[in-house]
């Protein structure tokens, strides 16, 4: 901005222009407030800064601008310079400011120094700073005002681009998901985002210039106090983490000292910290667990090399902690060959799900023993990225002896049992020839006695049924102990599997000819497998036999077999009550029977051994069994068996 004295006014003294004569004149020599000064020194020190020099004699209003100053305006150094000039180039913004601060600065004999724009002819807007100096006479009258003109457009663009560079940094500091707060070298807030406002419960302008200690003083004596001041001094940026006092949270500080103080950020990590302090009482929760040695423990990483094991493990292994520490029980010496394939899926599946469903397994103890044991595996992440197994073992050696002598009991006393029933069958059978001869050798018998022949005839055939049923029941149970003494046999041999199939559907329509039996066999292919006949014509039975038993009387079972590539699939479908999905899991299971499904036909529902004798069967010919169900659907058994090529 430039200051003007105010020239001597003409007859309107109520005037607020000020007036001055125009004139081309540059000659500074002739003018006492330079006369002192060595003209030739003076020129060229203007010349050399570029900085514009003007003289106003405030009593002859005569306006003197050097070349320097007029080039800042770009005009010729021929121009006539007058104040309505000078004003018409000021900015229209910046006109009005201009105008009553010269007055104000005449009017009051100030020195001063002010920032305004100009327009150039060509349109272009230039920043220019006047500091000017007022000349008093002997009455202390302003007679003259002599200043300096520089040109400050870089320096203001400077300025914008900081400004521009700063809201900018503001912008990025706000958005941010830190909070962040500067501090002068005196401990005063120079800056707080919105984060940290909102961690604060404090606005920027309520904590704006005021001493740390003086907002939060609830820091003092904390980590926090003592990594700021060790960052001042060191000058060395810092980092901590703890719960801090004002936040009431777990946060990380991220000191840095600058020229002007610190600039520090804080990182939330009370999500993380809770979830840490609930991950330590967990592992604290399952250290106890642990160490009760109610049942086995061990974890394994994800290969299944044993890293850890309870007493309770060691002792169902016969290995002791001396072997855990020197790595002398390798995963694979423990484990039996035929359950490696299955520890294998099952930690796959615990690494994919976080959890793997329980499994029989046996391992193999120092001594050579064979020990069952039910396990089952869950993933136990930790902060790294090493991730573990927890496995839970428990010992069945006890329960399968158990399983063991009652199979043993049940085998034996279905032989005892068999024999009885094998003479009462023939008995019972021959009884029914006799009555068949009677009855052929009398064609007309009183009806007396035809009533009570027939009557004889229902009982001993009923009689005949229930000792099948009982007959099936005893060789299930013995079937049952083959099992369990692994002394089960099979003659294989190869046979057309849809021959099998057709032959045991023929006899079952000959033991139930009211029932309706679908088939969808192939008419003319055979196919051929490598089986023993016998047995998979028992387990045909056995699901047609169930399929007849649930389903109602008037609903057709549909019996079917696809050949799906190398694998042939025998299926039989009922419209009986279907089976829930648990159901569905435990089915094959020895002695389990579904709740809440009822016999739609007959009357026995077995002991539940039927499908655990039939997937064992189906299994020891290296095939696969399942079962397909919906609720009030009805369901579909089937199995499946290699094709020999």
């Amino acid at each position: 901005m430039s200051l003007y004295e105010q020239s001597p006014q003409k007859e309107d003294s109520d005037s607020n222009t000020l007036e001055t004569k125009p004139t081309h004149s540059n000659d500074f020599a002739g003018h006492a407030s330079l006369g002192e000064m060595s003209e030739v020194q003076v020129q060229l020190a203007l010349r050399a800064s570029g900085v514009g020099m003007w003289d106003w004699n405030l009593t002859t209003g005569e306006l003197v601008w050097t070349d320097q100053k007029k080039a800042l305006f770009a005009f010729s150094p021929e121009t006539p310079i007058s104040y309505q000039l000078f004003l018409d180039t000021v900015h229209p913004d910046d006109r009005e400011r201009v105008h009553k601060a010269n007055l104000r600065a005449i009017e009051e004999k100030q020195e001063y120094d002010k920032d305004y724009r100009i327009i150039w002819p060509d349109g272009s807007i230039h920043w220019l700073t006047d500091r000017a100096q007022g000349i008093l006479d002997a009455s202390g009258r302003v007679t003259r005002i002599v200043g300096v003109t520089f040109d400050i457009t870089n320096l203001k663009q400077h300025e914008v681009q900081l400004q521009e560079a700063n809201e900018r940094i503001t912008t990025i500091l706000d958005s941010i998901t830190d909070a962040f707060l500067g501090i002068d070298n005196q401990w005063r807030y120079t800056y707080v985002n919105r984060r940290m406002e909102a961690y604060m419960g404090r606005s920027l302008a309520e904590v704006m210039g005021k001493p740390v200690w003086e907002v939060v003083p609830e820091i003092l004596g904390t980590d926090f106090e003592h990594h700021y001041r060790k960052a001042m001094e060191t000058r060395q940026a810092q980092h901590c983490e703890g719960f801090h006092p004002t936040f009431q949270r777990w946060v990380e500080a991220y000191i840095y000292p600058n020229p002007n103080g610190l600039s520090i950020y804080f990182h939330d990590i009370d999500e993380r910290k809770q979830a840490e302090i609930a991950l330590r009482e967990n592992e604290e929760r399952l250290r106890r667990f642990v160490d009760s040695n109610i049942i086995g423990i061990m974890i394994t990483d994800q290969d299944g090399n044993i890293c850890e094991a309870n007493d309770a493990f060691l002792s169902l292994i016969g290995y002791t902690r001396e072997d855990l520490a020197a790595g002398n029980i390798p995963w694979p010496s423990i484990t039996s060959p035929e359950f490696q394939a299955r520890d294998a899926l099952a930690i796959e599946e615990a690494v994919r799900t976080g959890v793997a469903q329980p499994y029989e397994k046996e391992y193999i103890a120092k001594d050579s023993r064979h020990v069952p044991a039910l396990i089952g595996r869950a993933l136990f992440r930790q902060e790294s990225s090493t991730s573990f197994l927890i496995c839970f073992v428990l010992d069945l050696t006890a329960r399968k002896e158990i399983e063991r002598q009652k199979d043993l009991f049940l085998g034996m006393t279905g032989h005892e049992l068999k024999t009885p029933l094998a003479a009462l069958q023939g008995t019972i059978q021959l009884n029914l020839r006799r009555l068949e001869r009677i009855t052929k050798n009398s064609p007309s018998p009183p009806p007396e006695l035809d009533n009570f022949l027939t009557k004889l005839v229902r009982s001993l055939t009923d009689s005949l049924r229930y000792i099948e049923m009982q007959t099936r029941l005893i060789n299930d149970m013995l079937d049952v102990s083959r099992i369990a003494s692994n002394t089960l046999t099979l003659s294989l041999k190869v046979c057309d599997l849809v021959a099998i199939v057709r032959d045991t559907i023929s006899d079952v329509r000959l033991a139930h000819p009211k029932r309706s039996l679908l088939l969808d066999l192939p008419e003319h292919t055979p196919v051929m497998v490598f089986v023993d006949s016998n047995r998979i014509s028992q387990v045909v039975m056995n699901y047609v036999s169930n399929a007849l038993r649930y389903s109602p009387a008037d609903k057709p079972v549909m019996i079917g077999l696809d050949i799906e590539g190398v694998w042939v699939r025998v299926w039989v479908r009922d419209q009986g009550p279907g089976l829930s999905k648990d159901a569905m899991k435990r089915i094959w299971q020895s002695y389990y029977q579904a709740s809440n499904v009822s016999v739609q036909c007959g009357t026995d529902k077995g002991l539940g051994l039927g499908l655990y004798i039939c997937r064992t069967l189906i299994e020891q010919h290296q095939g696969t069994v399942g079962v397909e169900s919906i609720l009030g659907q009805g369901s579909t058994f089937w199995f499946c068996l290699p094709i020999k090529k």
